[in-house]
């Protein structure tokens, strides 16, 4: 009778400790799921980033490039005056 007593706690022993174990290890699980959400999101954030900075990439290479004004050659005294001119005209109010 004793023995079977003993066999009996022993059985009930080693079932709380595997039911425990248990409750440890899906705790674990649990931790280790919240982890990876938490580092799938940042990693969503951080594609989200590298999308948009790659259409304002794309959206500055599709820009027109701007205009270049070249400047007059060095025998150009003629144009010269006439900006000059013209230049002054605005200056003075008269002009066009």
């Amino acid at each position: 009778m004793n023995e079977i007593m003993q066999m009996l706690i022993l059985i009930i022993l080693g079932l709380l400790g595997i039911t425990r174990y248990q409750a440890h290890k899906t705790k674990d699980l649990k931790k280790d799921i919240q982890q990876e959400r938490e580092t799938v999101k940042k990693r969503e954030q951080q594609l989200e980033k590298i999308d948009e900075v790659q259409q304002k990439i794309t959206t500055i290479a599709q820009e027109k490039p701007p205009e270049t004004i070249e400047p007059p050659a060095s025998g150009d005294t003629a144009g010269r005056l006439d900006r000059l001119n013209r230049l002054h005209k605005r200056a003075n109010g008269g002009g066009e």
